[in-house]
């Protein structure tokens, strides 16, 4: 089973730019997957395109944790801000 198949639009997009690949604007994440694995990066390098996986799904957690992290936050001032209302 590829590594390209759990990955979810978006990061199919960066890894197939980080690795060099020309992606139309409204690609769908068949063709990405398709693009990514027939590609010749991908047949000859896989250890490189499956470092790229890693280092995209990793920026992607990071970023989502982080997100979490900022709506926690304000979910906190607001209900600081309804105690004071109070």
């Amino acid at each position: 089973m590829s590594l390209v198949v759990k990955l979810k639009r978006d990061e199919l997009r960066l890894v197939a730019e980080e690795i060099g690949l020309t992606v139309p604007r409204d690609a769908k994440m068949f063709y990405l997957k398709r693009l990514i694995e027939e590609s010749d990066v991908f047949k000859e390098d896989y250890e490189f395109v499956k470092t790229v996986i890693d280092q995209v799904v990793e920026k992607s957690k990071t970023q989502k944790s982080k997100l979490n992290s900022q709506i926690e936050l304000e979910r906190l001032k607001l209900e600081r801000v309804k105690v004071e209302l109070n």
